[in-house]
């Protein structure tokens, strides 16, 4: 994997729902945990209709020695619960969800 700077998005559609507390402390653990993994920066948003979550990382190699940690995998299915408990139909309401190289930048 060539080693260039890549974000990570998820973006789901709302269909009407609102974000819950649940909702809001699983992804804030999630992005904390990332950030001692490595991630050197995230957003978690929302407009009318989607979610929007973006996390950027050093590297590809970085961001996928996370995603296959144990501490992903438990962050994970506390998001997937939080959200279903929300009437959220996972993965149905995903919208996207990519990886994709930097090509240019303002931010560090």
């Amino acid at each position: 994997m060539e080693k260039s700077s890549v974000v990570r998005m998820w973006i789901t559609n709302k269909n009407d729902r609102e974000i819950t507390a649940g909702m809001i402390e699983s992804m804030e653990a999630f992005l904390s945990i990332a950030i001692q993994n490595g991630c050197i920066g995230s957003t978690f948003a929302e407009d009318e209709e989607r979610i929007i979550v973006y996390t950027r990382w050093m590297d590809e190699m970085t961001l996928e020695q996370f995603r296959s940690s144990e501490d992903y995998k438990i962050k994970e299915g506390s998001i997937i619960q939080s959200f279903a408990a929300a009437g959220f139909e996972i993965p149905d309401d995903i919208l996207f969800n990519s990886t994709a190289k930097v090509l240019f930048s303002n931010s560090p």
